[in-house]
């Protein structure tokens, strides 16, 4: 046991550790606490018809919450600064990155101006791949910035 130097110059006292046996799994996929969400999400899904159709429904909120945490970070903004910005509560804006929840466009459109960017919305035709999965075929979607 070797005693470590601090950048400040202190120096700790060496401290036992103890060897961690467990298969190490690589960090990005794993859960805060520890098990592979995606992947058990995935065979749940598989196994439980209510489930991928509860799965299915959220994904849009999801897939929201994903760009307005991302879109906060690149800010630097607290879920209470955000809200702030947007007029709303932090409770609010913690209800739209649970990605659990339906948005208003009123709301969606002061997040993006909040946000420094533009609410995009449009209509856009489902398509049948050959693989029998539809689709959304972005490339003759309509959009339109609202925001």
């Amino acid at each position: 046991m070797t005693p470590t130097l601090t950048d400040s110059g202190k120096l700790l006292p060496a401290m036992p550790t103890r060897r961690d046996t467990r298969a190490k799994q690589p960090q990005e996929n794993l859960s805060p606490i520890g098990s592979w969400h995606a992947s058990a999400m995935r065979e749940r899904a598989a196994r439980n018809p209510e489930y991928r159709a509860e799965l299915e429904r959220l994904a849009p909120y999801e897939a929201l919450a994903r760009i307005v945490i991302r879109r906060r970070g690149q800010l630097g903004l607290s879920q209470a600064e955000l809200a702030e910005r947007v007029g709303t509560s932090h409770s609010a804006i913690s209800r739209i990155e649970s990605g659990r929840h339906p948005t208003t466009v009123q709301t969606l459109r002061r997040l993006a101006t909040a946000l420094d960017t533009h609410l995009v919305v449009g209509f856009a035709d489902e398509i049948n791949g050959k693989d029998g999965v539809t689709a959304i075929d972005t490339r003759r979607a309509e959009l339109i910035a609202v925001g």
